[in-house]
C-alpha cells in the first residue's frame, strides 16, 4: 500500500484536526451538556487505517504539535501515543471515550472539562 502524505501538513509547526469521534453517532446538547443518544457504528480512533494522509509517527519525530478535536474530547499526539486532555461536559470518560476507541488512549493527569459555554447557543463573548 502506498503512503500518501500532505507536504503542507508535514511542514506546519502545529496541526489541529477536527471531526467526530465515531461516525454515525447521534448526539444532543442541552444546557451546555453533551449527551450521546446513540453510539456510532464506525470507530475512527483505530490502530490501523486503509490510507495514510498524515503520518503521526513523522509528526512526533519532527516535533510537530498535533491536536485532534472531536465533539466529545480533545486528544494530543505524544511520543507515547494519544493523550486524552479534555472532555466535553457530561461525557463519561470510560464509557464514551476509552471504551469507544479501538486503540489505547492515555488519560492526562490534568484532564479538564471543556467550558460548557462552547455547547450553548448564546455568544460567549470572545473578542478578536
Amino acid at each position: 500500500m502506498a503512503q500518501v502524505v500532505s507536504s503542507t501538513s508535514q511542514r506546519a509547526r502545529r496541526i489541529v484536526f477536527s471531526g467526530t469521534f465515531n461516525a454515525g453517532a447521534k448526539m444532543s446538547v442541552d444546557a451546555g451538556k453533551v449527551r450521546i443518544d446513540q453510539e456510532g457504528r464506525i470507530a475512527k480512533i483505530v490502530p490501523i487505517v486503509d490510507q495514510i494522509l498524515f503520518s503521526g509517527t513523522r509528526a512526533v519525530e519532527t516535533g510537530q504539535e498535533v491536536t485532534y478535536v472531536t465533539e466529545r474530547c480533545v486528544l494530543k499526539l505524544t511520543p507515547e501515543g494519544l493523550l486524552l486532555s479534555e472532555i466535553a461536559p457530561d461525557i463519561d470518560t470510560r464509557k464514551d471515550i476509552l471504551d469507544q476507541a479501538r486503540t489505547p488512549l492515555k488519560v492526562s493527569d490534568e484532564l479538564r472539562v471543556v467550558d460548557a459555554r462552547l455547547f450553548r447557543p448564546e455568544p460567549i463573548g470572545l473578542r478578536p
